[in-house]
C-alpha cells in the first residue's frame, strides 16, 4: 500500500510541475482521477495481498 502512495505521490508532483499554466478546473479535474487511481491501486493491493 505504501508503494500505491508513493506512485501517486510522484504523479502528483509531476502534473503540479507540468500544469501550472492550466486552468483550475483542469488541475481539479486531473486531482481526482489521480485519487480514483490511488484508491483502485489501494484496492487492487488489498485484494491481490488477501
Amino acid at each position: 500500500m505504501s508503494q500505491a502512495l508513493v506512485h501517486i505521490a510522484q504523479a502528483v508532483e509531476q502534473i503540479e510541475a507540468t500544469s501550472r499554466q492550466a486552468s483550475r478546473g483542469v488541475r481539479v479535474a486531473i486531482a481526482f482521477g489521480i485519487v480514483a487511481a490511488g484508491y483502485g491501486l489501494v484496492v487492487a493491493s488489498g485484494v491481490a495481498g488477501a
